[in-house]
């Protein structure tokens, strides 16, 4: 089936990202309809008739966000999921990327999880709503590629960050939360407080890569499989707010409040997968990826209010 690149979340943080590398695709944002509902995401794929589909689109939040809305967080990502998903199989669209969370896979204490550990355990209890849905989402994925032949995959990066993520200190996903925190803590002269105890480990993937990633396997017309996205390794949170502290040049001390929650205390993935369809890709570090995510955070969001750029360490480096 010939047609457009139909990217869902077009708006969002990854869509975003893939809109500079995709430019001629069609990128759907909440504005365009409510894909919970199965008429209206019948409707604009009836009317965009894609070739080929990058499904983004769900509802996502922190740590706080996801364990105080659980029921909401399953219930609205499994209507928007299910309504694509059908809607596209209803219009033969045989091409298909749908996107995961590290969320949705089981956790052990004495290795790291892997694509065939999906199904194999419960998902965290704090973000059981959102990893369910993930959960279906792969299945239905799958399912439908068994059913018909078609070229459907699913691709689950660990946690994404970069330009263009939610700032929000107290709703956003850690990178950008700490940023925005540690931003206030610098230019009031107060502590950076971060969530939990500090000792949590967490990985991290630029979004610039994903979103190379997600664009080569549409067009590449991967076969149907669930593939883990993540550069390996791990590193605490303690680390990770030291780290965009010293890229910010914030100074001050750094206090963990362990009243506030930190999900669990050891997330790790492993794919067994990348390594032989992405042979060659090399991820962004993480202090070149968090100088352009602070870069941008000042140029986009705090500029307005007259802070100069020349007072960050980062903005010297070529």
């Amino acid at each position: 089936m010939t047609g457009p690149l139909l990217v869902t979340g077009g708006t969002g943080l990854l869509g975003s990202a893939i809109r500079k590398i995709r430019p001629d695709a069609i990128f759907l944002s909440r504005a365009d309809g409510d894909l919970r509902d199965r008429s209206v995401a019948q409707l604009l794929l009836e009317n965009i008739r894609p070739g080929q589909i990058l499904h983004l689109a769900g509802l996502v939040g922190g740590v706080k966000a996801n364990a105080a809305n659980n029921s909401r967080f399953f219930e609205d990502n499994a209507l928007i999921n299910t309504a694509v998903l059908s809607a596209a199989r209803s219009l033969g669209i045989q091409r298909l990327v749908s996107f995961l969370s590290s969320c949705a896979f089981p956790l052990f204490s004495d290795r790291a999880t892997t694509e065939s550990d999906l199904q194999a355990a419960l998902p965290y209890e704090g973000n059981a709503g959102y990893g369910y849905a993930k959960r279906m989402l792969d299945l239905h994925t799958r399912l439908v590629a068994k059913d018909t032949g078609w070229k459907w995959t699913t691709l689950a990066p660990v946690t994404i960050y970069g330009p263009q993520d939610s700032f929000d200190p107290e709703r956003g996903h850690v990178v950008a939360s700490l940023i925005s925190r540690c931003w206030a803590a610098k230019t009031t002269g107060t502590p950076l407080v971060v969530w939990g105890s500090g000792r949590a480990v967490r990985q991290f993937v630029f979004v610039d890569d994903v979103a190379k990633i997600a664009v080569d396997a549409i067009e590449r017309n991967l076969d149907s499989t669930t593939t883990i996205i993540t550069p390996d390794g791990g590193i605490t949170i303690r680390a990770l707010a030291e780290a965009i502290a010293s890229v910010m040049g914030y100074t001050g001390p750094i206090v963990f409040d362990s009243t506030q929650p930190e999900g669990v205390l050891v997330k790790r993935l492993h794919s067994r997968t990348f390594a032989s369809l992405f042979p060659d890709y090399r991820f962004t570090n993480l202090k070149q990826g968090l100088e352009m995510t602070v870069r941008w955070f000042i140029n986009h969001s705090i500029s307005g209010e007259g802070v100069s750029l020349a007072s960050l360490p980062l903005c010297h480096q070529p």
